[in-house]
């Protein structure tokens, strides 16, 4: 199951790695958009009325059941699922220990 945990969270990674790469291409389309708009006479821009993106990812995320909030974004899930293993394969040698002198 640990080796599963480290499977999903490397997965999970990629997919958000994914979702920042989509992310920096929708904004930078809207940019393009804007300009062209702005170069044809335009005065108003759709983008500034509307929801910003990451409000809307957020919302997305709370309708897939993950709830998002304001986070360090040097927190990295593998990472933390590494250090989360580590403890619990320590946790589990010291149990053993702890059984085994007992039964002994």
């Amino acid at each position: 199951m640990l080796a599963r945990r480290t499977q999903v969270a490397d997965e999970i990674t990629k997919t958000i790695d994914a979702l920042g790469r989509l992310v920096a291409e929708e904004l930078d389309l809207q940019g393009q958009l804007r300009r062209i708009a702005e170069a044809d006479g335009s005065r108003t821009n759709p983008f500034s009325t509307a929801s910003m993106i990451m409000d809307v990812i957020n919302s997305e995320l709370t309708r897939a059941g993950v709830s998002p909030y304001r986070a360090d974004p040097r927190h990295r899930l593998t990472v933390l699922v590494d250090s989360q293993h580590v403890r619990y394969r320590a946790q589990r040698t010291l149990r053993k220990q702890v059984a085994d002198r007992a039964v002994a």
